[in-house]
């Protein structure tokens, strides 16, 4: 029995006849065995082994495919700035 996990804990605590849970749940990359965790970067919980947890968890910058909206945003707002600037500076 894993006692990290609340949700394992709760649920072996609310049904003691059955066979106490170990895992919630399959690692959503690797099917193996994982748990349901609120991760600081990812919009929702997701059920992870405890590998593949470690590797999202890790120190470090860790590209998202989101963070390309960050890049077009600012590519269209400096091509914008620009052509402002130099419509100003021609008088």
């Amino acid at each position: 029995m894993n006692d990290d996990c609340d949700y394992c804990r709760q649920w072996n605590q609310e049904h003691p006849d059955e066979a106490q849970r170990v895992a919630c749940g399959p690692c959503a990359v690797c099917q193996a065995s994982g748990h349901l965790k609120a991760h600081p970067r990812q919009p929702t919980s997701i059920c992870l082994c405890q590998k593949h947890w470690d590797e999202l968890n890790g120190r470090g910058y860790h590209f998202e495919l989101y963070h390309l909206i960050y890049v077009i945003v600012f590519g269209i707002a400096a091509v914008q700035i620009y052509s402002l600037i130099a419509r100003f500076w021609e008088g």
